[in-house]
C-alpha cells in the first residue's frame, strides 16, 4: 500500500501547500497604512511624513522630529469566486462531472492591523519601531465546491517586529537599517475522494489538515536623499526570510486506514521574498506633491516546498517569477486641518498560469485609491483611505498543472474554469506627533 499514500499526499497537500502562505501580490501585504492605501503606495519610500515610514523606508526617520506614534487597521474585503467543473475519470477514461455549487465567495474578510512609532535618540541618530503583518491570506472554500478534493481553507498570518535606527549623514542625506523578527503560521486542509480510489460511489470523502509555523529573523536597509528643497529620493531593501516551520499534518477519522496515512508531526521550509523599492516626492506647490515608487519583489525564492512526515515525504513545484509594482500619487493640503490624497498603480502577481492552484487564484492588478486626513488637534490626526483592486484578466485553472489529482488506483479528477477577483480595502490610522 506504500503508492497509495505516496500520490495522494502529492496530489492532496502538494497541490495547495505551496500557495497557501499567501495572497495579493503572491502573498505580500502592503497595506500597513490609511495614507499607503490611499495613494497605493506612491510615497512609500520618499515622503517621509508619518511614522509609517519606519517600516516603508526607515531613513524617513530622520525628517520626524520628536515623538510619533501611529496606530490603526486595515480591513481587506476580497471577493472570490470561482466557475468551472471538476471531472472525476476513471481508470478507462470515463468522465463523471462532480456535483458542486460554486456560488460562494470565496474570499474572507480580514483586518490587518499596524503600529508605529519613532523617537529622537541624538540630534542625527533616530529610532523607531513597527509592528506590521506584512504577508498573509485566508481562501475559504465550502465542502461543496467544484475544487474540494484540491483545497477547501488556506489561511496564512504572519507578525513582524521591525527595530530600526536612522542616522543624518549631512542635512539632506540620511541612511538606516534594522531586523525583523517575523512570525508565519499556515493552516490548510482539503479532502480525499476516496470514492474514485476505491471505486465505491458512496464511499464517504476523507480529509486532512495541515498546520505549521515559525519564527525567525531578517533585515532591512533604507536611505533618503533631499538635493535640494522640495524633492526626496528614497530607496530601500527587505532580506527574504527563510521559515523553517513545523507542525503537525492530522487526518480525519473517516479516512480509510488502507491508504496508509497517519497523523503525526511536519515541516516545511517556506522562504518568503526579499523587495527593493525606490521612489521619488517632489513638491509641486506649497500644498501639492506627486509621488512615484517602484518596487521589485524577488519571489524566484518560492519556487518548490517540501512537506516532511512520517507519510513519505513530497516535492511540489510553485515556480513564482519575479514581479515589479508601479504607483503614482498625490497629496494636497487643502488647509491646515484637511488633506487629500490619490493614486493609482499596477501590481504584476507572481503566479502563472501554468502552476496556479486554488489557494492562490492570482493576476495581475490595477489598483486605485483615494483618502482624507484631518487633525484633530495640532498634534493628534485621523488618517482614512480606501482603495479597490481589480484584476487585469480571469485567472485561469484550465491550464495549470495543478488542476489535476490523480488516484493512485487509476483515474484522475480534473478541475477546470476561472475566477472572477476584486478587492477592496479600508483603513483608518491615528497619528501623534509630541
Amino acid at each position: 500500500m506504500k503508492r497509495i499514500p505516496t500520490l495522494l499526499v502529492i496530489a492532496g497537500i502538494g497541490a495547495t501547500a505551496g500557495s497557501t502562505q499567501s495572497a495579493a501580490s503572491g502573498f505580500m501585504v502592503r497595506e500597513n497604512s490609511a495614507s499607503s492605501v490611499a495613494t497605493v503606495f506612491a510615497g512609500n519610500t520618499s515622503r517621509a511624513d508619518e511614522a509609517s515610514t519606519v517600516f516603508n523606508n526607515p531613513a524617513g526617520m530622520s525628517w520626524l522630529q520628536g515623538t510619533h506614534t501611529q496606530i490603526g487597521g486595515t480591513g481587506v474585503f476580497p471577493s472570490v469566486y470561482y466557475e468551472g467543473e471538476a471531472v472525476a475519470y476513471d481508470p478507462f477514461g470515463v468522465g463523471t462531472p462532480i456535483p458542486a455549487d460554486n456560488s460562494r465567495n470565496n474570499g474572507q474578510f480580514a483586518f490587518v492591523p499596524h503600529a508605529y512609532a519613532t523617537f529622537d535618540l541624538s540630534e542625527r541618530l533616530k529610532g523607531g519601531l513597527a509592528i506590521t503583518v506584512p504577508f498573509g491570506n485566508t481562501i475559504d472554500y465550502s465542502e461543496d465546491w467544484s475544487g474540494r478534493y484540491v483545497n477547501i481553507k488556506t489561511a496564512a498570518l504572519s507578525f513582524d517586529i521591525n527595530p530600526n535606527v536612522s542616522f543624518k549623514i549631512s542635512d539632506r542625506v540620511a541612511i538606516a537599517g534594522g531586523v525583523s523578527l517575523q512570525y508565519l503560521k499556515l493552516d490548510l486542509s482539503i479532502m480525499i475522494p476516496q470514492f474514485l480510489i476505491f471505486g465505491v460511489p458512496n464511499a464517504p470523502d476523507g480529509g486532512l489538515l495541515l498546520e505549521v509555523d515559525s519564527w525567525d529573523f531578517g533585515y532591512n536597509f533604507g536611505f533618503l536623499a533631499e538635493p535640494w528643497d522640495g524633492t526626496k529620493i528614497g530607496l530601500t531593501y527587505r532580506s527574504g526570510i527563510d521559515h523553517e516551520m513545523t507542525g503537525t499534518l492530522t487526518f480525519s477519522e473517516v479516512t480509510s486506514p488502507l491508504l496508509g496515512l497517519v497523523s503525526s508531526d511536519a515541516r516545511t521550509d517556506i522562504a518568503v521574498p526579499a523587495s527593493i523599492t525606490g521612489g521619488i516626492t517632489q513638491q509641486i506647490t506649497e500644498r501639492f506633491s506627486l509621488s512615484a515608487d517602484v518596487q521589485f519583489t524577488q519571489w524566484h525564492t518560492f519556487d518548490q516546498v517540501l512537506v516532511e512526515s512520517d507519510n513519505p515525504d513530497f516535492l511540489f513545484h510553485e515556480e513564482y517569477r519575479d514581479t515589479w509594482m508601479f504607483a503614482i500619487g498625490g497629496v494636497f493640503r487643502v488647509n491646515p486641518t484637511w488633506t487629500l490624497r490619490a493614486g493609482a498603480g499596477f501590481d504584476e502577481s507572481p503566479v502563472v498560469d501554468a502552476f496556479r492552484d486554488t489557494g492562490v487564484p492570482d493576476k495581475d492588478r490595477y489598483m486605485i485609491g483615494v483618502g482624507f486626513g484631518y487633525n484633530i488637534t495640532p498634534s493628534v490626526s485621523l488618517d482614512v483611505g480606501y482603495a479597490h483592486y481589480f484584476a487585469s484578466g480571469h485567472a485561469t485553472m484550465s491550464e495549470s498543472v495543478n488542476r489535476i489529482t490523480p488516484s493512485p488506483t487509476g483515474g484522475h479528477i480534473e478541475l477546470t474554469g476561472r475566477y472572477d477577483n476584486a478587492m477592496d480595502f479600508l483603513s483608518i490610522s491615528l497619528r501623534t506627533a509630541l
